[in-house]
Order: structure tokens, then C-alpha cells, then sequence
């Protein structure tokens, strides 16, 4: 069964656009020209209407003013290749954002899929975490279990004292403690890996026949 997308998600998303500085057009693209092009580019990357002010920034530098209308028209035609239920679950699934840019007649089937690949987000996020978390509890107790030799070592000094002998026992006795512990949340990060892994293999079933493999 299909998830139906959440309601008022378009109202909490935003825009997935990642701004880093760079100019967003060369020199040459400036003086190209190609805005409609340029423009559905963008749509189709699911860029909002608010990219085009960063291409009129870059291209200011170079004495160059975009075409408003044609990179709209662009823009608008490249959408139409972005909202899609296939693209929508990528993104989701990604763990990207949506800037709520996509046409009203689109966003309906954009949004069932994005809300579909947040679900998988999720699952491989889950699974992922309890993977860290498996291979950080194993090796504290390497580490620990390292320590007890060097203590366990140490006791076998010829020339130690009772009271020396005692505070060494109750030192391994205090770390062995800590590495059963640490075991044990390993065993439970094993077993949440292993629901988590379960659960992303039952989401690629559920899921091939909307969107294929992935």
C-alpha cells in the first residue's frame, strides 16, 4: 500500500538548495545566454524561482543581465522532469529537502514519493547508527580487555604486597565489569543492526514496483 504524504509537509520542508559560495555560472555561460536552458536545468535539479537571483549575482561580475522570462519558462519546463513520484522518492530517500516548488497538479504525486523514500531515510539511518554503535562497543571492550592483561600482568610481580595484590584484583575485577557491559551493548546494537538491515530489505520489496531498485 502507498503511504499518503504527510499533511502540511510542503509547509515545514525547505528549500534543498545548497548555497556554497561559488559562482553559480561561469563567465562564458553568462555570456552565452542559453536562460532557457539554464532555467530548466534548475527545474529539473528542483531549484526554486530563487536561483535565479544568484545567477543574476554571478553574472553582474561580467556585465550580464539573465532573461527573467526565458529561464522562468525553462525553469518551469524542467519541473516537470523533477516532480515526478520517482524523483520525489529519491530525494526522500537521500535525505534531501523540498522547497515546496514543484506545481500544484505535480506536488500531490512528488510528495507520496518523497514521503515514501523519508521511510527508507529512516530505516538506513537506523540501521546505520546501530551499526556505529556495534563497532564502538566492540572496541571498548578490546580496549578493556587489553587493560586486563596489563593488569593481570602486573599482579604476577614477585615482590608486590597483599594490599598491592588486592587493589590490582579489584582493578581487573572493576574492568571486567566494564567490558561485560560493553559487550552487551554490542549484542544489543548487533540485534537493532540486524532489525534495522530486516527492515530496509522488506522497503526494497515494498517499494520495487513504484520505483525500481535502489
Amino acid at each position: 500500500m502507498r503511504i499518503q504524504p504527510i499533511i502540511g509537509l510542503c509547509a515545514v520542508l525547505v528549500s534543498g538548495a545548497v548555497l556554497n559560495g561559488c559562482a553559480t555560472l561561469s563567465e562564458e555561460q553568462c555570456a552565452v545566454g542559453d536562460w532557457y536552458g539554464i532555467g530548466q536545468s534548475d527545474g529539473n535539479s528542483g531549484y526554486s524561482h530563487q536561483r535565479l537571483e544568484e545567477h543574476i549575482e554571478a553574472c553582474q561580475r561580467h556585465g550580464v543581465t539573465p532573461d527573467h522570462v526565458q529561464y522562468e519558462q525553462g525553469r518551469r519546463a524542467g519541473l516537470r522532469s523533477y516532480c515526478t513520484p520517482e524523483r520525489g522518492f529519491r530525494a526522500g530517500r537521500m535525505g534531501n529537502s523540498y522547497g515546496g516548488v514543484c506545481p500544484a497538479e505535480l506536488e500531490r504525486d512528488f510528495l507520496a514519493g518523497y514521503s515514501d523514500g523519508q521511510i527508507v531515510y529512516a530505516a538506513q539511518g537506523a540501521y546505520d547508527t546501530a551499526q556505529n554503535d556495534y563497532n564502538r562497543h566492540q572496541q571498548a571492550a578490546r580496549d578493556v580487555e587489553s587493560r586486563i592483561r596489563t593488569e593481570e600482568t602486573a599482579a604476577q610481580a614477585p615482590d608486590l604486597t597483599d594490599d598491592q595484590r588486592r587493589i590490582i584484583r579489584d582493578r581487573i575485577r572493576s574492568l571486567r565489569n566494564d567490558r561485560d557491559r560493553a559487550l552487551d551493548q554490542a549484542r544489543d546494537a548487533e540485534w537493532r543492526m540486524r532489525e534495522a538491515e530486516r527492515d530496509v530489505r522488506d522497503l526494497r520489496a515494498r517499494f520495487a514496483a513504484y520505483y525500481g531498485s535502489w
